[in-house]
């Protein structure tokens, strides 16, 4: 939210100044008239009795101009400002700051972690002392650091801004989980690398030993062929993690590391060291993430030493891990170039935005046969009828009518999974709503002859018949081996692209359905699987947890209708 606040990504005129102020608590001390100003806002020293100091943060956050009205926004308050201007603050200068004051205290006393048995001021230098002066370089620096990165393309800002906030969570959980903090540190330069490294993938950076097996399989087809699968398989594979991650805070590392930066530091690591220690340290990241594997313990018994031998190995401690990564990002965020106007869509991006779908009453009506258009209108009318049969108050389904004639006249146009969607959806709408229309001796008559030319394209066994089926709980026709194969068709496919998904109820509906023609065959114990299925499916009705207690002590016949909905009030449109 920093860089949309400057204005810097306006397309139009400035519409609102908002002057917001907050307070960080830090262990950085300023000097009593000092005043740090950037173009992502400004902090002042502030006289504080006891405990962490404090600083007033304040900001003129820019607003937009846009037309008054319903969904315009004329503030987006102090909250996330603040926290990513302390995150900025506490990475550019090796501080902790934070506007929650029991977070800054906690960090910065002497308290123990419950796993780690170490306070954070044992493991890394200044971070957690209680207060760390301010001097003129740093605030030059800071300024300095600061302004660029609100000048940088919106693309790079999201990126680095991510890493910052990985960075900064990551010397924060030193007070409680050295395993997490290390892995979160790894990730902060991994995901730069990531997005900006700018890496091509070869096939000589894929997993060797998968490599090997593939080219043995490819062995003697023709080169065409064997060039496309290789190039498909890269398309879909992260390769080189750790080379990537390698390279790329080398490529980062400046002259000053090992140089000025190295003056304060207890044993640097040598140049020549880091690639070992670099892939040591990724290794480490890999092991936890994966495993939950702790870190060798020589590298948290190392009290502020940069590194420490593993093994003939070198391995980055957390402080030379800290030291390494802060100084990474640091070079690529100045090496970036400034756009000092980038007019951008911001939208989604401002605090407490999200993109939700749509309640199906504002769309499921609009007639629309695009591509797709079948699967998500039975959907929504599902989610519609879902909330009738199970009593919520002011339910309805929404008059689908006018779709459901146009759909008449367009059926052959469509494409087989939206046909079978939309005749679906026909065929449940008006068995529901039969009663509406019952007055309406035309459309009754004209809904019967449309069903009975076009049902057989559903009435054959397929996963729209089975759905059919489970709605209108009509007993099924097919043999019981073609029911328990569109059963799990359905279950398998439900959650790909163009598949329907019903409701949960309807779901543990068609597995009751299953399951009683089970119990008919003299299965007992495949129908009890069943209705645990269904009760797992749907943990949360009681009824139906309470039928599977009953059949357990008492088999008897598996009605989905009385189970699942018991009472049912009339359906309206």
């Amino acid at each position: 939210m920093l860089q949309i606040s400057t204005g810097k990504l306006f397309s139009r005129d400035i519409g609102y100044r908002n002057n917001l102020k907050g307070i960080i608590y830090t262990n950085l001390r300023l000097f009593r008239d000092d005043k740090i100003q950037t173009k992502a806002g400004s902090i002042f020293f502030v006289e504080n009795a006891s405990g962490p100091n404090t600083v007033i943060y304040e900001i003129e956050e820019l607003m937009e101009g846009s037309e008054i009205g319903a969904g315009s926004v004329i503030s987006n308050g102090i909250s996330s400002l603040i926290l990513d201007f302390a995150a900025i603050l506490s990475f550019a200068l090796n501080c902790t700051a934070s506007p929650s004051h029991s977070l800054t205290e906690r960090l910065l006393s002497d308290q123990q972690g419950v796993s780690t048995h170490r306070s954070p001021n044992k493991m890394i230098k200044t971070v957690f002392d209680k207060n760390i002066l301010c001097h003129e370089e740093n605030k030059k620096f800071f300024i300095n650091f600061t302004n660029h990165l609100i000048g940088l393309e919106r693309k790079t800002y999201l990126g680095v801004m991510s890493s910052i906030r990985t960075y900064v969570t990551g010397i924060h959980r030193i007070a409680d989980d050295f395993e997490l903090a290390y892995t979160l540190l790894v990730a902060s330069i991994e995901s730069l690398a990531q997005n900006f490294d700018g890496h091509q993938s070869t096939w000589e950076d894929y997993d060797q030993n998968k490599k090997k097996i593939i080219d043995e399989a490819l062995n003697g087809c023709e080169t065409d062929i064997a060039l496309k699968v290789r190039e498909a398989i890269l398309s879909i594979e992260h390769t080189s993690l750790r080379k990537r991650f390698q390279a790329f805070a080398l490529e980062h590392i400046s002259q000053s590391y090992f140089r000025d930066e190295a003056d304060s530091a207890l044993n640097p690591i040598a140049k020549l060291d880091l690639p070992t220690a670099l892939s040591n340290a990724y290794q480490a990241r890999s092991k936890y993430v994966h495993n939950l594997k702790k870190l060798p313990k020589m590298l948290t018994l190392a009290e502020y030493s940069e590194f420490c031998v593993i093994e003939d190995k070198k391995w980055l401690t957390l402080q030379g891990l800290s030291r390494l990564a802060r100084h990474v990002i640091i070079e690529f965020v100045m090496k970036q170039k400034i756009i000092e106007k980038e007019p951008y869509n911001y939208s989604l991006e401002r605090t407490n935005i999200f993109q939700v779908h749509l309640a199906p009453q504002y769309w499921i009506a609009v007639p629309d046969f695009s591509e797709g258009a079948g699967v998500q209108k039975l959907e929504g009318f599902f989610s519609q009828l879902k909330e009738c049969l199970t009593n919520v108050p002011n339910a309805s389904v929404t008059d689908l009518t006018s779709v459901l004639d146009e759909f008449e006249l367009k059926i052959d146009t469509l494409k087989q999974a939206d046909k079978n969607a939309f005749l679906t959806l026909y065929i449940i709408y008006y068995a529901y709503l039969n009663k509406t229309y019952e007055n309406s001796v035309d459309r009754i008559k004209k809904v019967r002859r449309f069903i009975k030319k076009h049902e057989v394209k559903i009435s054959n066994p397929c996963v729209e018949g089975l759905i059919v089926n489970t709605l209108l709980t009509h007993p099924i026709k097919w043999d019981i081996e073609a029911h328990d194969k569109y059963f799990k068709q359905y279950f398998r496919d439900r959650d790909k692209k163009s598949k329907i998904r019903c409701p949960d109820i309807f779901e543990s509906g068609m597995i009751l359905q299953l399951a009683e023609r089970y119990r008919e065959n003299g299965n007992e114990i495949k129908a009890l699987e069943l209705i645990e299925m269904a009760v797992e499916n749907l943990p949360s009705h009681k009824g139906l947890r309470n039928f599977e207690k009953e059949y357990k002590e008492m088999p008897r016949a598996i009605d989905s209708k009385e189970i699942l909905f018991p009472e049912i009030e009339e359906i309206t449109a």
